[in-house]
């Protein structure tokens, strides 16, 4: 599943138990399953906004990025939950620093659009429009 660090999948969060708030069984509203399976289109999103935790920790072993705030995929998971809730645009744009960091090789970017198109596929985005910055991504390169 995706981390959007801007707008954070709610189904990734709950179903990883990072504290997400889902709605109810008595609800009348759908549950995280039905809005999983529905179609639906991504007109804007950011490459680099939604990496797995698991995947950014992976990338800063293998390029050597040192300056993770967590070194452990479920805790990585919580704190960039918590910086995009923070109400900090500072926090809030720190967690891009740290995507971007391990976005820096090839394969790195191979593997992170990839999993992107995996993750909205498993989402049930049908369309989607993803954009990044290539000169931010080629700092080695």
């Amino acid at each position: 599943m995706r981390v959007t660090v801007p707008y954070l999948s709610l189904t990734f969060y709950a179903r990883r138990g990072y504290g997400a708030q889902m709605t109810s069984e008595h609800s009348h509203e759908p549950t995280p399953e039905q809005i999983r399976r529905a179609p639906k289109v991504l007109l804007h999103d950011h490459l680099d906004g939604g990496l797995r935790p698991g995947t950014i920790v992976d990338l800063a072993r293998e390029t050597g990025y040192e300056a993770l705030p967590e070194n452990e995929p479920d805790k990585l998971g919580v704190w960039f939950r918590e910086a995009a809730d923070s109400g900090s645009l500072e926090r809030y744009l720190e967690t891009f620093s740290h995507t971007v960091g391990v976005m820096q090789t090839r394969d790195a970017l191979v593997r992170v659009a990839a999993e992107c198109a995996e993750d909205l596929a498993e989402d049930g985005v049908v369309y989607a429009e993803i954009r990044y910055a290539p000169n931010s991504t080629s700092r080695a390169g």
